[in-house]
């Protein structure tokens, strides 16, 4: 089913499609908040308001990007709110403790999310966006509202800041980062369903 039509089927009261709308979009939503912020329960808070803002403002979507990126969108608005309301805390602070990644010989998942919270906002963001949430250049553009080409150079900056971390090809590391982040269970988008049932249909 196209987006726009799922939409409008959800605007018409379709619950089925509101619980699709939910459980397809939720763990990404989720896994990128988690990556992003370094807390399991901030990442489901932000996820739940995310859900919330892109429920009630439903009826604006048109279908000009896809409903996979205009929820990312609006996932990191929210993640951009929170993060101006701690700009004194670190989105993953315990990575500037952590043993010098140097040392490291193996591309553990754990290590990856720690040299990632080593980067900058402004490259682990777009890299998050197009490595794990697979989203094309022109998509991070759109979801970060910034030029195609300010993406392309912020993901080469990433690359390498993250291979002077880790030590390793690039090749692996995107084979990898993929599985870094935890899994959703299935209880947490019927959770949210839950509470967004009642805003439409």
């Amino acid at each position: 089913m196209q987006d726009i039509a799922l939409v409008r089927r959800i605007l018409n009261g379709d619950k089925k499609c509101g619980e699709r709308f939910v459980t397809t979009h939720y763990p990404r939503i989720y896994r990128l908040l988690h990556c992003l912020t370094g807390s399991a329960d901030t990442a489901q808070d932000l996820t739940q308001q995310a859900f919330a803002r892109a429920w009630q403002a439903l009826d604006s979507y048109q279908g000009k990007a896809s409903l996979a990126t205009w929820l990312h969108k609006i996932a990191y608005h929210e993640y951009t709110h929170w993060l101006r309301a701690r700009r004194d805390e670190a989105p993953i602070e315990a990575a500037a403790n952590v043993p010098d990644l140097r040392e490291a010989r193996g591309l553990d998942s754990i290590l990856v999310s720690r040299a990632l919270g080593m980067l900058p906002n402004e490259q682990r963001e777009p890299f998050l966006l197009y490595y794990m949430q697979q989203f094309s250049v022109a998509e991070v553009s759109e979801m970060l509202e910034v030029p195609a080409g300010t993406v392309k150079s912020r993901l080469f900056a990433a690359r390498a800041r993250l291979r002077a971390l880790l030590q390793v090809a690039e090749a692996p590391l995107v084979e990898t980062e993929t599985a870094m982040a935890p899994s959703v269970t299935q209880e947490e988008p019927r959770y949210l369903m839950s509470r967004l049932e009642g805003g439409h249909g």
